[in-house]
């Protein structure tokens, strides 16, 4: 009998506030299964407990390339969620923009195929901005599950995480989508 294989998870984290915390986020994709991978742009170190993070996971956060012959490399993912993401992360990665290591690696993960979750985290002042919804797009044309409801009140655009958890499960299956 073989033990089945864990499913390896890159969770990369932009400069979003989010009313639950992101370790509650890695803790539930643990559950569901996943060994997960935290990745954080610059500016979101700030808003999350990468301790925590780090606590949780036995692993230190990535925010920035690793030197040359130092370090371990990443495992191979099986999927890459981006959450909470921002206005400025879902234009970067969509315009292919890789000025950060979380927008680098997610352009390249794209290249390999990566079944992929974008969960914004926008206002809806920016979410009407063209340059967005353009992005969503070209981000959907890329074959990126972007789970996002631009008509839903303010405090009820972020999914909880159990519904990002459950779309999550599904990548790949074919029943993911836009919305």
């Amino acid at each position: 009998m073989t033990t089945p294989r864990t499913r390896e998870l890159y969770l990369t984290m932009a400069a979003a506030g989010i009313p639950r915390s992101s370790v509650e986020l890695v803790r539930s994709a643990q559950e569901a299964g996943w060994n997960v991978t935290v990745l954080c742009t610059p500016d979101g170190t700030r808003f999350h407990d990468l301790e925590a993070i780090e606590d949780l996971t036995g692993e230190p956060v990535r925010v920035a390339y690793r030197a040359p012959g130092t370090g371990k490399s990443l495992p191979p993912p099986d999927a890459l969620l981006a959450c909470p993401f921002t206005f400025n992360s879902v234009n970067k990665f969509a315009n292919g923009i890789a000025d950060n290591f979380v927008v680098s690696l997610m352009c390249e993960m794209a290249g390999y195929g990566v079944p992929m979750l974008v969960v914004p985290n926008v206002g809806p002042q920016l979410a009407r901005h063209p340059a967005f919804s353009a992005s969503l797009a070209t981000l959907g044309r890329m074959g990126v599950d972007v789970f996002f409801d631009a008509d839903a009140p303010q405090g009820e655009r972020l999914p909880s995480w159990e519904r990002v958890i459950e779309r999550l499960g599904r990548l790949g299956a074919g029943e993911a989508g836009a919305g």
